[in-house]
C-alpha cells in the first residue's frame, strides 16, 4: 500500500466528506486507533495527515473510514484536475429533481387535462416522491441510518431527517387525515435546491483547487532524450538521473538538471515570480517548469519526476494546509457541537409551534410545526464555518508559492499578521552575501594592474581573491601563470609573475615588506598590490546591498513595523549599511549565539518578532522568534528552522508576505463573520421567530437552496486572494 511518507507521517485523501462536521468525526475516531499520535483533517483539500507510531495499521484506518461512510485513498500519483464541464452529474440530478418538484406541484393543483380524484392525486405524488427519494436521496437516507447506528451526524444527516420528516408527515396526512394538502412536492424541491447549491459550491472549490493544480501543470509529459547521439521522444516519467536531454528554443524544462552544453536564457517566472530572464550556460542549474527561451541546450538530469523543485514546492504547499491557523480552533469548537444543537433546536421549534400556534386544527398545527422544523434542519450548514479558514489559507499559500514564497501553513499566516518588529540578519539577507569589487585605484597602467592582480589571485580560495578574479574576468584581461606561488593565510599571496615579485594582500602584509601604501578610508575590505617592492594600487571589496532592500525596509516601516538589523560585522560597516537602508535600530559585533538571546529580549519587552536570515548561525534566532523567515538560497538548517522560506533570497518577497498575511486574515475574519451571521440570522428565520412581528419566514424549499449558497458565499469571498500578490 503506497502512501506519501514524511518520517512517521501518513497522508491520505478522504472521499465522501460533505461538511466540516465530517472532518471532526474523522479526526475524533482516528485518534482512537492504536499507534496514532495526532490527526489533522482539512475539509477544503479533503486530506488527512496522521502522525503515527510503528503499531499503526493502515488497513484498520481504511476499515474505519468505510464504517463511518467515507473512503480513504492512497496518494500514489499526482492529482489531476478533472472537469466534467458545466452540466455534470450533480447538475443533471438537480435538474431532474426540480422538474419532479414542478410536476408534483402541478399535480397537487390538478392542473393536467386528466382530472384525478384527491386520492389519485395524492397517490401519484407519493409514487413520484418515492422514486425521487430512492434515486437522488439515497446518500442522505444512509446518513440518517449511520446516525442511528453510530451516533455520527453531519450536514447530510440534517437533510436526510428533513426529507424523512416531510415524507412521513405527508404519508400520515394522506392515509390518516385524508388531508388535501400533502407535502410530497417539497421532497424533490429540497433535493434539487440542495444539489444545485452543492453544484455551485463544488464549481467554486474546483476553481480554488485549480490554483494548486496549476503548479503540477508546469510539468510536461515528453522530452527529447539523447542516446548515442540520436534524439528520441521519451515520456518524462521514464527519464532517470544522469540522462541527457535536448532543449530547443521554446521548450518547457521537464525535470531539474544541469547545463552541459549550450547558452540560453530561461524564464523562471512560473517558479520564482521573477519576470527577468535568467542566463544559462555550462554548469548552471535549470528547474522543471521553467521555459527555455532562445538557445539550444543539452541538459543532464539531476532529479527524477517526483524529486523536482516543483514537486517539492507542491508537497510543501499541500503539507501547509494541514497546519491550522489558531483562529480556526474557534470555528472547530462550534462545528463539533453544531449538528447536535441543530437537532435539538429543530425539535424545540416543532414543540413551540405545536404549543403556541393557536386554536388551529391538529393537521394545521402539525403542518406549521413540521414546516418550520424541516426548514431549520435544512438551512443549518456547518460547511460555511468549516471552509472559512482553510479555503483562504489554501489560496494564500498557493498564490504565494507562485511568486517564490513558501508558507508553512495557516499558523504562519496568522502569526505574521500580528508582527510588529522585524529583525534582519545583514549578510545574505539585506546584502547579496558574497564579496564583490566595488572600487579600485591604480598607480600603473590599468590593464597591467588588473593582469598582475588577477594572475596572483586566481589560485587562492579566499573570498576576497575570488572577488578580484571575477571582477577582472569580466574585463577580458590576459592572465599569467605565477611562479613560486605562496599563499600566506590571513595575509595574502606572495608569488613571481613574468619575473616580477607580486604581493597581493592586506595593508599589514605589505607593511611587513616595508612597502608604503595609500590607506583607503572607504567602508569595506581592502586588498593592495605591490610589484617588485613598489606600491601599485588596491581594491575596495564589499558585500553589496540587494537592490530591493531599501524599498523593503521603507515599506515595512510604512506598515508600522519596527525594523532592526543584526550583524557580526564591526560597527563601522554595520552602521554604514544601516544608514544607507534607513534602518535606525542596529546591533553590530553580534556573535551567532547572541542572536537568539537578542530575539528573546525583544519578546520579553512585549514585541512580536519576526527574524529573517539565511545562514546556519541564524537557525537558533529563527527558532526563537515568533516567526522565522529564511532566504532559501541559504542553508537547509535555516530553512528547516523557519516558518516561511523565500526562494532565491528575494528580499522584496518579505514585504509581499506581510501584506498577504494581513489581507488573508482580514478575509478569514470576514468569512467567519459571514458564516456566523448567516446562521444567526437564517436559523431563527427558518424557525419562524419573526412571524409574530413581521410575518417573515422561510419554507423548506428556499431553506435548502440557502443552505447550499452559504458555503458558496465564503468561497467567493476567499477567491479575492487569487493574484493578490
Amino acid at each position: 500500500m503506497k502512501v506519501w511518507k514524511l518520517s512517521n507521517i501518513l497522508e491520505y485523501k478522504i472521499e465522501g466528506m460533505t461538511c466540516a462536521s465530517c472532518a471532526q468525526v474523522i479526526e475524533d475516531n482516528t485518534k482512537k486507533l492504536s499507534g496514532v499520535d495526532s490527526v489533522v483533517v482539512n475539509f477544503a483539500t479533503e486530506k488527512v495527515q496522521i502522525n503515527t507510531q510503528e503499531m499503526f495499521s493502515p488497513e484498520l484506518f481504511f476499515e474505519l473510514m468505510n464504517r463511518l461512510g467515507y473512503r480513504a485513498v492512497d496518494l500514489d500519483q499526482l492529482p489531476e484536475l478533472k472537469s466534467e464541464g458545466f452540466f455534470n452529474k450533480q447538475f443533471f440530478q438537480a435538474s431532474l429533481s426540480l422538474f419532479a418538484g414542478i410536476l408534483l406541484m402541478l399535480l397537487s393543483m390538478n392542473y393536467f387535462p386528466l382530472k384525478l380524484s384527491l386520492r389519485g392525486i395524492n397517490f401519484s405524488q407519493l409514487i413520484v416522491a418515492v422514486i425521487v427519494l430512492l434515486f437522488f436521496g439515497k446518500t442522505y437516507l444512509l446518513s440518517v441510518f449511520s446516525f442511528i447506528k453510530n451516533g455520527h451526524s453531519n450536514m447530510n444527516t440534517l437533510i436526510g431527517l428533513g426529507l424523512l420528516a416531510a415524507f412521513l408527515y405527508s404519508v400520515v396526512l394522506m392515509i390518516v387525515a385524508h388531508h388535501p394538502h400533502v407535502y410530497f412536492e417539497t421532497i424533490p424541491f429540497i433535493l434539487g435546491f440542495t444539489q444545485l447549491g452543492h453544484f455551485f459550491e463544488d464549481k467554486a472549490k474546483t476553481k480554488v483547487r485549480s490554483s494548486l493544480s496549476s503548479l503540477y501543470k508546469m510539468q510536461i509529459k515528453f522530452a527529447m532524450k539523447i542516446i548515442d547521439g540520436k534524439e528520441f521522444n521519451t515520456p518524462v516519467i521514464e527519464l532517470k538521473k544522469d540522462d541527457i536531454i535536448r532543449l530547443r528554443p521554446g521548450d518547457k524544462i521537464p525535470l531539474d538538471g544541469r547545463v552541459i552544453e549550450g547558452v540560453s536564457h530561461n524564464d523562471e517566472s512560473m517558479i520564482t515570480g521573477e519576470s527577468q530572464a535568467v542566463a544559462k550556460m555550462k554548469g548552471d542549474d535549470v528547474f522543471a517548469g521553467s521555459l527555455n527561451l532562445e538557445g539550444s541546450l543539452l541538459i543532464q538530469i539531476k532529479n527524477e519526476l517526483h524529486q523536482t523543485f516543483i514537486s517539492d514546492v507542491v508537497h510543501y504547499v499541500e503539507k501547509a494546509q494541514l497546519h491550522k491557523a489558531p483562529i480556526q480552533k474557534y470555528a472547530d469548537k462550534i462545528v463539533r457541537v453544531f449538528v447536535p444543537f441543530i437537532l435539538f433546536f429543530a425539535v424545540l421549534t416543532f414543540i413551540a409551534w405545536w404549543l403556541f400556534s393557536g386554536e388551529f386544527f391538529w393537521v394545521d398545527k402539525s403542518y406549521l410545526a413540521f414546516s418550520h422544523m424541516i426548514a431549520v434542519l435544512l438551512i443549518a450548514c456547518p460547511c460555511a464555518l468549516g471552509l472559512a479558514v482553510p479555503i483562504a489559507v489554501l489560496l494564500s499559500t498557493v498564490e504565494a508559492s507562485k511568486v517564490g514564497l513558501l508558507i508553512g501553513g495557516g499558523d504562519a499566516i496568522e502569526k505574521a499578521s500580528s508582527i510588529d518588529t522585524v529583525v534582519f540578519d545583514k549578510t545574505g539577507t539585506l546584502t547579496q552575501g558574497h564579496p564583490v569589487v566595488v572600487n579600485y585605484h591604480s598607480l600603473i597602467d590599468e590593464k597591467v594592474f588588473f593582469s598582475f592582480a588577477a594572475s596572483a589571485s586566481q589560485y587562492s580560495n579566499h573570498p576576497l581573491s575570488q572577488a578580484i578574479s571575477k571582477f577582472v574576468a569580466e574585463k577580458n584581461i590576459n592572465l599569467f601563470e605565477p611562479d613560486k606561488f605562496k599563499n600566506i593565510p590571513g595575509l595574502g599571496v606572495d608569488c613571481f609573475i613574468e619575473g616580477k615579485q607580486v604581493l597581493l594582500g592586506s595593508a599589514s602584509f605589505l607593511n611587513r615588506a616595508a612597502i608604503k601604501i595609500s590607506e583607503n578610508v572607504e567602508v569595506g575590505s581592502h586588498v593592495y598590490l605591490a610589484l617588485d617592492g613598489e606600491y601599485a594600487g588596491g581594491f575596495t571589496i564589499a558585500d553589496p546591498i540587494k537592490a530591493e532592500s531599501k524599498k523593503t525596509v521603507e515599506q515595512l516601516s510604512l506598515m508600522g513595523i519596527e525594523v532592526w538589523m543584526l550583524s557580526g560585522d564591526n560597527p563601522l560597516v554595520a552602521f554604514s549599511i544601516a544608514n544607507e537602508l534607513g534602518i535606525i535600530h542596529v546591533k553590530a559585533n553580534v556573535l551567532p549565539v547572541e542572536k537568539a538571546d537578542f530575539i528573546l529580549n525583544l519578546k520579553k519587552n512585549g514585541k512580536v518578532v519576526a527574524m529573517i536570515g539565511d545562514g546556519i548561525n541564524d537557525a537558533p534566532a529563527l527558532s526563537a522568534a515568533d516567526l522565522g523567515i529564511a532566504m532559501s538560497c541559504g542553508s537547509d538548517v535555516a530553512i528547516e528552522a523557519s516558518d516561511v522560506s523565500v526562494l532565491d533570497g528575494k528580499i522584496e518577497s518579505v514585504e509581499k508576505f506581510f501584506k498577504l498575511s494581513r489581507r488573508t486574515m482580514r478575509i478569514i475574519k470576514q468569512n467567519l463573520f459571514l458564516s456566523f451571521f448567516y446562521n444567526l440570522l437564517c436559523i431563527p428565520l427558518a424557525a419562524g421567530v419573526f412571524v409574530p412581528w413581521a410575518s417573515i419566514s422561510l419554507t423548506p424549499m428556499w431553506a435548502s437552496l440557502a443552505m447550499g449558497l452559504s458555503s458558496l458565499s465564503v468561497i467567493l469571498s476567499s477567491l479575492r486572494l487569487k493574484k493578490s500578490i
